[in-house]
């Protein structure tokens, strides 16, 4: 369009008319205005010169299409070369980065497929440098394969002309591939399942060429027996030389976690097992194999009472020598690892053969309560109250937890056998069938009823009386109270029940007298002398001491009575001639009436017997203070009226009063 035909069109805004000459702030707007419209007016000029031009462009741009179509083709090769390319330089520098890093790790593979033994350091420095490159392909070939994979995509998608770089891309896929775990490789080969493979063949070594029996005492002395930590020798008996527990701390650590640490576990616990059983069988423990309660019923009493003392002795050594020495070992060498590994070890080493311990022991406790176990169970006792410190000591931890549980239940036990074996003592007498001897001797049941209660109290007079208050405080609140002193009261006084029984069995009162002093006696005599007497009194000593004099007193009775009534004067005492004579006769017929039953007493008494020198010396002195004075007046009062009678003398007074003094001390000492 041409200026005139701009100057054609009508212009937007009405023209001023004339008016009054305007004033000066008026004036300035109008010109403002005026400027305004030229500018106006110039912008539409150079809008129509601007349409002109994009007119002449758009022809020129209609004679350039063919050409810029015979280029595109040649942009779009362009193109994809430079993606290729770029995409290939972002796939390679993690691919080269990978493969330098297997570069470093064939070199480590040189130094790991030595024998660690040769140089165990550096073996594990080895070990430790193979850590970082693992790591980083670990960490990085994934996303080669990934940044690959992407390249051959994308080669494929393209339809890439470069065959040979496609196929060398794909080659390298597969094997980064290969590499990844669960490929058909590791990403090191397998180096690293090796080298542990090693170490734990390693740690095998070490184990099997630094263990050794431990040869156990048959028991431990005092000082040992103390602590199951305190013996210098155990200490050296189950130690491993430093340097060698220092490997083994290493290996272990650092095979934690891997398959190889539980068969290094697997293998420590075989070695170790081994030789705590060689240990055991030395010291001779196969006399508990396939114990039971009823086996234990069927074994000889003296042949059980070496099994028991074996047994109280063996197991102080075993828990405090043998598996207090396993535990501090399995601690050195796992401590790393922490305290429930060691701990589950030493439960699995240690299970079996204290297993066989606490069954022979529970066999015992459960078998019959014959009253000769109640030592036995005593001992027992006192051994494993003796252990049980050292028990919770070596067995701590949750791992052990049944063994303390058993061990304690094995306690409790033996607390309820001692304590019923105890008490069924006076039922136990009760059922006794023993024949009295004929001679009034004590009763072997008597004796041994109070010797053993004896011989129990001298060896455990505290254990006895705890076991059997331990064991009145299980019966509850409402029970009956018992205690030691009034057990052995009851057991002692069963007995003298017993004896008066047996008594009746002698048909000659005296000899029944003479059985019942003896044992009476046998029994006081054994209280007062032994730890009995203070548990059972002065009191309880005085009333059977009471009935031994009793029957002394009987027995002088019913034993020589009837020979003293001959020496009764009863119509000896006239004086005239006639009377003379009638004394006589009457003091010859008493005379041979004692001699006759003199002679009898002494025939009869002199198969008897008191074992007691004390009873028999205080007996045959009220016997000879009863007859010798009482024969010895009646020959000073009436012999006179034998004499001049040669015949009459030798007839009639068979024995001298010394002769009878003679014969009645000669009595009671079981010679005929």
């Amino acid at each position: 369009m041409g200026a005139e035909s701009a100057g054609e069109q009508k212009t937007p805004w009405p023209t001023q008319r004339a008016a009054l000459p305007p004033s000066d702030g008026l004036a300035k707007l109008l010109a403002a205005r005026n400027a305004l419209c030229l500018s106006l007016e110039k912008s539409r000029a150079l809008g129509d010169l601007l349409n002109e031009s994009n007119k002449r462009l758009q022809n020129a741009q209609q004679r350039l299409s063919p050409v810029r179509r015979a280029l595109e083709p040649l942009q779009a090769k362009s193109k994809v070369a430079e993606g290729l390319a770029k995409r290939i330089d972002k796939t390679l520098e993690p691919a080269m980065s990978v493969l330098q890093m297997f570069d470093v790790v064939s070199k480590i593979r040189v130094r790991l497929m030595r024998e660690p033994k040769d140089d165990f350091d550096g073996y594990l420095n080895a070990l430790v440098e193979l850590e970082e490159p693992l790591n980083y392909l670990k960490d990085n070939s994934i996303a080669a394969v990934k940044y690959l994979q992407e390249a051959v995509t994308y080669l494929n998608e393209t339809g890439s002309t470069d065959t040979a770089r496609l196929k060398r891309l794909n080659e390298s896929l597969v094997t980064l591939k290969s590499q990844q775990p669960g490929g058909a490789h590791e990403l090191d080969g397998g180096l690293l399942v090796t080298a542990l493979g090693k170490l734990e063949k390693e740690f095998k070594r070490l184990l099997s060429e630094h263990s050794r029996p431990i040869h156990l005492p048959e028991q431990m002395t005092p000082q040992e027996g103390e602590s199951p930590t305190s013996s210098s020798e155990l200490d050296y008996l189950v130690r491993y030389p430093p340097e060698v527990l220092q490997r083994l701390q290493v290996i272990i650590t650092k095979l934690a976690g891997n398959a190889h640490y539980n068969r290094c576990i697997d293998a420590y616990q075989e070695i170790r097992g081994g030789l705590c059983d060689e240990s055991l069988q030395a010291l001779g423990v196969d006399y508990m194999d396939n114990i039971t309660p009823k086996s234990v019923n069927a074994i000889s009493w003296d042949e059980l009472q070496e099994m028991i003392q074996k047994w109280t002795e063996q197991l102080e050594v075993v828990v405090k020598m043998l598996y207090a020495g396993e535990r501090r070992l399995a601690r050195q060498v796992f401590k790393n690892v922490g305290q429930s590994v060691w701990v589950e070890i030493l439960r699995d080493l240690a299970a079996p053969d204290i297993s066989l311990f606490l069954r022979f022991g529970e066999s015992v406790a459960a078998s019959e309560h014959s009253p000769e176990k109640l030592c036995k169970l005593l001992q027992m006792y006192e051994s494993m109250e003796k252990c049980e410190h050292s028990v919770i000591q070596v067995f701590d931890g949750q791992a052990c937890g049944e063994i303390r549980a058993r061990y304690r239940e094995l306690l409790k036990q033996v607390v309820y056998a001692a304590g019923k074996t105890f008490w069924e003592i006076d039922d136990w007498i009760k059922d006794q069938q023993e024949v009295v001897a004929p001679d009034g001797r004590v009763m072997r049941l008597c004796s041994w009823v109070v010797n053993y209660l004896k011989y129990v109290l001298e060896l455990f007079p505290k254990t006895l009386s705890k076991v059997l208050r331990i064991a009145q405080s299980w019966e509850g609140a409402g029970a009956q109270e018992k205690g030691l002193s009034q057990g052995l009261a009851t057991i002692l006084e069963t007995m003298e029940g017993l004896v008066e029984a047996r008594a009746k069995e002698y048909q000659d009162p005296a000899l029944r007298h003479i059985f019942l002093m003896n044992n009476m006696y046998y029994i006081r005599k054994r209280v007062k002398n032994s730890e009995l007497g203070p548990l059972l009194g002065e009191d309880w000593i005085s009333d059977i001491g009471r009935k031994v004099s009793q029957n002394t007193l009987k027995y002088q009775r019913e034993g020589w009575q009837r020979v003293l009534q001959h020496l009764n004067r009863e119509g000896l005492q006239g004086s005239s001639s006639s009377s003379k004579s009638a004394s006589r006769d009457l003091v010859r017929q008493r005379l041979r009436a004692f001699s006759a039953a003199f002679d009898e007493t002494i025939q009869a008494q002199s198969k008897w017997i008191i074992p007691e020198p004390d009873l028999r010396d205080g007996t045959l002195a009220a016997i000879t203070q009863m007859v010798v004075p009482a024969y010895r007046s009646f020959l000073g009062h009436f012999g006179p009226l034998l004499e001049g009678r040669l015949r009459d003398s030798d007839k009639y007074i068979k024995h001298s009063p010394e002769m009878v003094e003679t014969m009645i001390g000669d009595l009671f000492t079981g010679n005929s």
